[in-house]
């Protein structure tokens, strides 16, 4: 269900019965009819939250300080890996405060989160249905004597335990965001990260609030170009349908 008002037919009810006053004459009189039983059956729900932006990352890459300083979300922020053990949901304000999106701080990922490693299955489910995605990482992690994957490590382990969770997924309109400008050496790895990947790269520091601004304005475009994407696959659906 993911539709406000969504009705679905899990069970049917049994066929109603009929009191003894439904029988007032013959050889019947005053009896009931109890009718029939229902449809019986056991139901697992599970919570999928449905976000415009999914902040994807591995443990401590700075998800949740950048959803504080995009969004009025308050999550817990603390130096050590798995702060955040729930999605966080923020609105974050777009097009000079006329619209505002939904963003979700999905816990961090391991590699072999595709395996359920970590509780991979837990955070991996609520980035189904986002509709685009902010790759997170560190741009410290991994330089000088720091330890950690390199940023462009840690999103080619990004992308495929998505892709091993569900084919394709990341596919779907996405930028990378290189957390910790504040850090030094992160120039640098802002530079081979550009050169190592074919997506978008916006570089923050979301404790000195620098990059925010050209964050927003990339998140503007790449909402447009989910809504785009969208929109044409649903044409091909009906379009399929038709023929």
């Amino acid at each position: 269900m993911d539709e406000h008002k969504k009705r679905i037919l899990l069970s049917k009810g049994g066929r109603g019965g009929k009191g003894n006053r439904a029988k007032p004459r013959g050889e019947l009189a005053g009896t009931a009819d109890k009718g029939a039983d229902g449809g019986k059956l056991t139901v697992v729900l599970e919570l999928k939250s449905v976000a415009d932006l999914g902040l994807v990352g591995l443990p401590n890459a700075g998800k949740s300080t950048l959803l504080r300083a995009i969004s009025d979300a308050r999550p817990n922020v603390a130096d050590y890996a798995f702060t955040t053990m729930s999605p966080q949901l923020g609105a974050v304000k777009l097009d000079g405060g006329l619209s505002s999106v939904t963003v979700a701080d999905i816990p961090g990922l391991i590699k072999g989160a595709h395996e359920n490693r970590g509780l991979g299955h837990n955070f991996l489910r609520h980035v189904e249905r986002c509709a685009a995605f902010l790759f997170v990482v560190d741009l410290s992690s991994g330089m000088g004597d720091r330890p950690g994957m390199r940023p462009w490590e840690a999103l080619k382990v990004l992308r495929a335990e998505l892709d091993a969770y569900l084919p394709g997924l990341s596919n779907r309109p996405a930028i990378v965001v290189g957390t910790k400008t504040d850090v030094a050496r992160t120039s640098k790895a802002a530079e081979a990260l550009r050169r190592r990947t074919d997506l978008p790269v916006v570089c923050v520091s979301a404790n000195a609030s620098e990059g925010i601004d050209a964050l927003l304005s990339a998140t503007e475009d790449l909402l447009e170009r989910a809504k785009r994407e969208r929109d044409e696959g649903e044409a091909r659906d009906v379009v399929d349908v038709e023929l």
